[in-house]
């Protein structure tokens, strides 16, 4: 029987996402699919015309995850099979179309016990669904998700970015009360590229050292996020200043900046929301960051970073499964009021580098302790090995203490 539809119900945009969607998969991998089995020689004719520039790129990753609770307490282990596909096409001088194609099987046991696990990694925060359980199993699924797709388009001073992209606002590196349209985890680290937004973009540079950016960004709950920033160099200061509209729910001014303090790096945030509804009230409240990094003459880094978080929670337990699995926001970057944070990296050898993290929440008396290692085996080959280890005063059956570690083989291309 055919479905009736109504055209002031949503079933009518989640009928058209879903051809959107699937006709989006299947046009970009067709694409891919083509351009590898394209003999290199043909592309290389000047039939071709030379602004039109194909390229293909990306890595292979396996990582396996062993966690526990307690050290002396049972360990679970977990693996992934990450690809990533990046696809550029530069169709003339000015018009540039990108996707990025991010494929992971999931397998093991945590997988097998915890069934919501591929509804959680499945969740799409866009307004187009690009995201897709291909296959699930027992204790394996595989999932495909397309992070990256628009058209970027630059004449003279202009430049307009239309689709899935990546905008960064941010100044500071862990904590970024600016990036108002695709918060990041500071603990996903092996999300290098971080999400994108669904959004159009418009950036006009007046001078070299200046820019001004209009951002309007569409979410999964239909509610637009839209803003502008200007930014401006002053006294060797990147400045920059926002105001804007935060999913349809508070009105938001901002400022952040990069400067340099000591022959280091200063670098600090700040973002004030305001309800909408309540405008005339002093409902409003503040989130803030503020970093300093200085590098030692023997490459030796070290990386200080405080949060205020209006939002955060001023007392109370720490729980590990809200802090890995709560959604990002500039409005919900940490779970307490203030979290502290210090960074040391240090070159080992030429192929080695090594990098130790600490992260202290004094509101539930919480840590983080996070080393790792990254080995170069040879130019398009690293082995990494990390680890993450969170304690705090509440006891590890209730979510108050556990640790990760983490091996990860990756090949690039």
């Amino acid at each position: 029987m055919n479905k009736q539809y109504n055209i002031t119900n949503r079933n009518v945009r989640v009928t058209l996402d879903s051809v959107m969607r699937t006709f989006l998969f299947v046009t970009v991998k067709t694409l891919v699919v083509l351009y590898l089995f394209i003999p290199k020689d043909i592309i290389a004719q000047d039939t071709i015309p030379k602004q039109k520039i194909w390229t293909l790129s990306g890595y292979v990753k396996y990582m396996q995850t062993i966690s526990f609770q307690e050290i002396d307490g049972d360990w679970s282990t977990d693996n992934l099979i990450h690809n990533r596909l990046k696809f550029n096409w530069d169709i003339n001088k000015n018009l540039n179309f990108k996707t990025h194609i991010r494929n992971r099987i999931f397998y093991g046991e945590t997988v097998k016990i915890f069934p919501q696990y591929s509804e959680i990694i499945n969740q799409e925060s866009g307004f187009l669904d690009l995201s897709e359980i291909i296959f699930e199993g027992n204790s394996i699924f595989l999932h495909s998700a397309i992070d990256r797709l628009f058209f970027d388009y630059t004449y003279k001073k202009m430049q307009i970015t239309i689709g899935r992209q990546r905008i960064n606002w941010g100044q500071t590196f862990v904590w970024n009360p600016n990036d108002l349209f695709n918060s990041a985890s500071f603990f996903d680290f092996d999300y290098e590229e971080k999400p994108g937004s669904d959004a159009i973009r418009i950036q006009y540079y007046p001078t070299y050292s200046s820019r001004l950016d209009l951002v309007a960004k569409l979410d999964n709950n239909d509610k637009i996020t839209a803003a502008a920033l200007y930014q401006f160099n002053k006294w060797n200061t990147d400045i920059q200043v926002i105001g804007g509209y935060f999913a349809e729910t508070d009105y938001i001014l901002g400022s952040g900046f990069s400067g340099s303090l000591l022959k280091g790096g200063l670098r600090g945030e700040l973002s004030y929301f305001h309800p909408k509804d309540n405008v005339s009230d002093t409902t409003g409240t503040f989130v803030a960051s503020l970093g300093y990094d200085y590098t030692f003459e023997n490459s030796f880094m070290l990386q200080f970073e405080a949060l205020y978080n209006g939002y955060g929670n001023k007392s109370g337990d720490f729980n590990l499964s809200q802090l890995y699995f709560s959604q990002m926001s500039p409005k919900n970057l940490a779970l307490t009021e203030f979290s502290y944070l210090i960074n040391a990296t240090y070159p080992i050898s030429p192929l080695l580098n090594g990098t130790i993290s600490a992260m202290y929440n004094p509101n539930n008396n919480s840590a983080f302790f996070g080393p790792s290692l990254n080995y170069s085996l040879k130019e398009d080959l690293d082995l990494s090995i990390f680890s993450q280890y969170f304690i705090s005063e509440t006891p590890a059956n209730e979510g108050g203490k556990g640790g990760y570690l983490f091996w990860r083989l990756k090949w690039s291309f």
